[in-house]
């Protein structure tokens, strides 16, 4: 007897054979449809091989420098709102400035405005002081809290002192001659100077509400660059102008008897003045500066970000037209694969006994 062997595939076998075959072209189509319309390749480290390590190099030193420049951006607007802030304290005073060099002897005859005047000029300065930016002082240094500067006429929580009540006090003690205005000024001078008698009285106690320590503010602008940009209402630009501001505002200067008097209690005024302006604009120039800093930092950053982009997607970007070619080959062999398929199922042995 005769056995007749069959050594070729059956046809279920056949059956599975193609069908995962085309089950694989079809994955490998939506993995080409995919990257044509993202522009990326589907399984990128695979692609890449050794290539992987560079671009996940660059994908962190990518998102670190764009982490970098939010945060120098937001440092920047900070900067650029102390910087307009001390503009406006500039504006206030010097127009107490320009009336109290009018009026620097009795026969002025505007002194009656410098009080009106120095006071209008200190609540300005002292409400730019207190501005806050992301919810903290502007200029009170690195304190967490809500003001820099003590309101003139507000009485401190912890002394139960206000800047009005103790400048009033020195005043109070006399300014008739000469010999005193000259000691009301050295006592003025050492509550400005932090060296007062009593050290509630000293500026840092009584007016100042900020941070005292050594430490300024400062904050990392990327590349290993540290900003310092730790302008604070104790500056010695701030002390002097709210030293003058307050000597013409506690006190109606034509109430000073003596003409000697004065001239030197306006003098002095307007000197401390004079000097605070011009550190004023100094801090201006430095927040200024600062900030440019922060310009260049950005355009650096933002410039290398480019570069990583680019290379980026030299390393997992999809060629278009390669990527469209890919498409049109698998739907042609899936296409020929389905008619294949179709004429193989309507074959059967019937059409063949007879």
């Amino acid at each position: 007897m005769i056995y007749l062997m069959n050594r070729g595939p059956s046809t279920l076998y056949s059956n599975l054979l193609r069908r995962n075959a085309n089950a694989e072209m079809q994955t490998q189509l939506a993995n080409a449809e995919q990257e044509l319309s993202s522009g990326v390749k589907t399984d990128i480290y695979k692609s890449l091989g050794t290539g992987a390590v560079e671009a996940l190099n660059l994908n962190a030193a990518l998102e670190r420098d764009e982490a970098q420049t939010a945060a120098n951006s937001l440092l920047g607007s900070r900067l650029d709102t102390m910087s307009q802030a001390i503009g406006t304290m500039r504006e206030a005073v010097q127009s107490t400035l320009e009336l109290a060099l009018a009026n620097g002897a009795p026969e002025g005859g505007t002194a009656e405005g410098l009080q009106t005047s120095a006071r209008a000029a200190l609540d300005m300065v002292i409400a730019q002081a207190n501005l806050n930016y992301g919810g903290q002082p502007m200029f009170a240094g690195i304190a967490d809290g809500t003001t820099a500067l003590q309101v003139w006429d507000r009485p401190r929580a912890d002394t139960g002192l206000s800047p009005q009540g103790v400048i009033g006090d020195v005043i109070a003690q006399g300014m008739g001659t000469p010999a005193e205005v000259a000691d009301r000024i050295a006592e003025l001078d050492a509550i400005f100077a932090n060296s007062a008698a009593d050290p509630e009285e000293n500026f840092d106690n009584m007016f100042f509400t900020g941070s005292t320590g050594d430490a300024r503010m400062s904050a990392s602008i990327g590349d290993g660059e540290t900003l310092s940009y730790g302008v604070q209402a104790n500056d010695a630009a701030f002390r002097q102008v709210l030293q003058g501001l307050s000597m013409l505002a506690a006190t109606d200067a034509t109430a000073i008897p003596d003409d000697e008097a004065y001239a030197a209690w306006v003098g002095t005024a307007t000197e401390r003045l004079n000097a605070g302006l011009s550190r004023l604009l100094d801090s201006q120039t430095q927040l200024d500066t600062a900030s440019a800093r922060i310009e260049t930092a950005n355009t650096r950053m933002e410039d290398r970000a480019l570069l990583y982009k680019n290379r980026i997607s030299d390393l997992v970007g999809v060629d278009e037209y390669e990527a469209a070619t890919d498409i049109k080959a698998l739907e042609a062999q899936l296409q020929a694969s389905y008619a294949a398929t179709s004429r193989l199922s309507q074959l059967s042995f019937l059409n063949f006994m007879f």
